[in-house]
């Protein structure tokens, strides 16, 4: 029974050794999960593990399964106890000659059985030695599988972490390079921004030069033409003196020439009818000829006055045209470094009543000061016109946005496209009743060379003079640029 009991132990051992070996081939396999099989029963009379396939034919002839006693003394004793309990059951009567034999049996089997006791506990003892040895094993393959399976998490974090820091170091080459490229794309931009700009910059100069000889031709012309109209209106006016002078002698002469008639007519009259009758035809077709040469007289000064005024009148806008030139040429010097740069434009219109009587006298256009929607952005200028323009003349005042040609054209986005609020403030003295006028406009331009048509828009004057928005004669208009 040892030696069976020590071969079994030793068979136990060898399949445990052959699935730990097994265990550890699989997983020295890369990337395998590690599954632990209990493939051992254990008995439940000796605690001895066992294959399968052995479990069964060890129950038959396991030494400490409980079996009744045949003598029928009701007793369950084990297999490897059943001789001496049947040497010891009060239902078994061995002979009378027998039992000297008996009792040397006896012995001897008290001996043996001292002898199977011991053996028992060592295999007791080994048995249990075997079973914590395997229990430990198990747990050792347990605890191996646990740090292969920490270590195969290990290895893959450290291998996503790895394509991470890769992925991160290529990122940061790439971005580096970027910055690299943009920095010295910004150099190159900087470096034509700078070219174009002195390039504008010479050019504007130029061009302030010529608009500032234009300018002077003009001013000089200006002033030969007032002079020669100043010259010509004076003989324009002599002539109506002298037509006027030379009208009243004629009328003078022709009531003394009919005074003259009448007293001959009365004198004569006694005389004879026809030649009353052909004197008096005489003297109709004659006042017929001055009343013409009166008519002729006063329609040709009612032409020399229309010619007046129509000179009059193109005098003034010559002397606006030269004034806004002068201010265009004001602002084209300004225009590389315009202060109103946020799109916000407050513009006070001083003395109303006196420029909306030059506006229906001679059609005069009022231009604000020019602003940009941002930092070298669209150059901007608002234009009103007090009287109205076309059939909203008289009745209304007009005005529209007008998108100029700026020093930053070249690399602004076109076609322009741009939002504004041009809004009549109301100049209440208590702000919470203030009521503020306000108009949106559209302001499109296809490209910086293009002619803008522009968008109108209409305030009647009755608006104008309603609540606060004219004091002191005085008009504010607000331009809020949206977008």
């Amino acid at each position: 029974m040892s030696l069976n009991g020590n071969s079994n132990n030793n068979s136990n051992i060898q399949s445990n050794n052959k699935s730990m070996t097994e265990d550890r081939r699989s997983s020295s396999q890369p990337k395998s999960t590690t599954i632990i099989k209990y493939e051992k029963s254990s008995c439940l009379f000796c605690n001895e593990w066992f294959d399968a396939q052995t479990f069964t034919e060890h129950l038959i002839h396991c030494g400490q399964v409980l079996e009744e006693c045949p003598n029928n003394c009701h007793v369950f004793i084990p297999r490897i106890r059943m001789r001496s309990h049947l040497k010891e059951c009060p239902r078994n009567k061995p002979p009378a000659p027998q039992q000297r034999l008996s009792v040397s049996m006896e012995r001897l089997d008290q001996h043996a059985d001292h002898r199977v006791q011991v053996l028992e506990q060592d295999i007791t003892t080994i048995r249990s030695v075997l079973n914590e040895e395997i229990r430990q094993r198990l747990h050792l393959i347990t605890d191996v599988g646990n740090i292969r399976k920490h270590n195969q998490v290990v290895e893959d974090w450290t291998r996503d972490t790895d394509e991470s820091i890769n992925e991160l170091r290529r990122q940061l080459e790439e971005e580096g390079a970027q910055r690299v490229f943009a920095t010295e794309q910004n150099q190159v931009d900087t470096q034509y921004c700078c070219n174009v700009t002195q390039s504008l910059k010479d050019q504007v100069e130029l061009k302030l030069d010529d608009m500032q000889q234009h300018i002077n031709q003009l001013s000089a012309d200006v002033s030969y033409h007032q002079n020669q109209l100043n010259d010509n209106i004076i003989k324009l006016e002599e002539l109506v003196f002298e037509n006027e002078r030379l009208n009243r002698d004629k009328f003078a002469q022709i009531e003394q020439f009919l005074q003259e008639i009448n007293e001959d007519v009365k004198t004569r009259l006694g005389t004879s009818s026809e030649f009353a009758t052909s004197k008096q035809a005489t003297l109709d077709y004659e006042v017929k000829n001055v009343k013409s040469m009166v008519c002729e007289t006063e329609e040709r000064i009612e032409k020399l006055q229309v010619i007046v005024q129509d000179l009059d009148k193109s005098l003034h806008q010559t002397m606006q045209n030269i004034s806004d030139i002068e201010n265009q040429l004001a602002m084209q010097q300004r225009i590389a470094s315009v202060q109103n740069i946020r799109g916000h434009l407050i513009w006070r219109i001083k003395d109303y009543s006196k420029k909306l009587e030059e506006a229906k006298q001679y059609d005069t256009i009022l231009h604000s000061a020019m602003f940009s929607n941002k930092a070298f952005g669209y150059a901007l200028r608002l234009d009103i016109y007090l009287n109205g323009k076309g059939t909203w003349k008289g009745r209304n005042l007009i005005a529209c946005l007008n998108v100029l040609s700026g020093e930053y054209d070249p690399l602004l986005n076109w076609p322009c496209r741009l939002q504004a609020e041009i809004i009549i403030r109301d100049q209440s003295s208590i702000p919470l009743e203030a009521q503020d006028y306000v108009k949106t406009i559209y302001v499109r331009k296809k490209s910086d060379d293009y002619i803008q048509s522009n968008q109108y828009f209409h305030i009647p004057h009755k608006v104008i003079t309603s609540r606060n928005y004219l004091r002191n004669d005085s008009l504010f208009v607000e331009v809020r640029v949206l977008k």
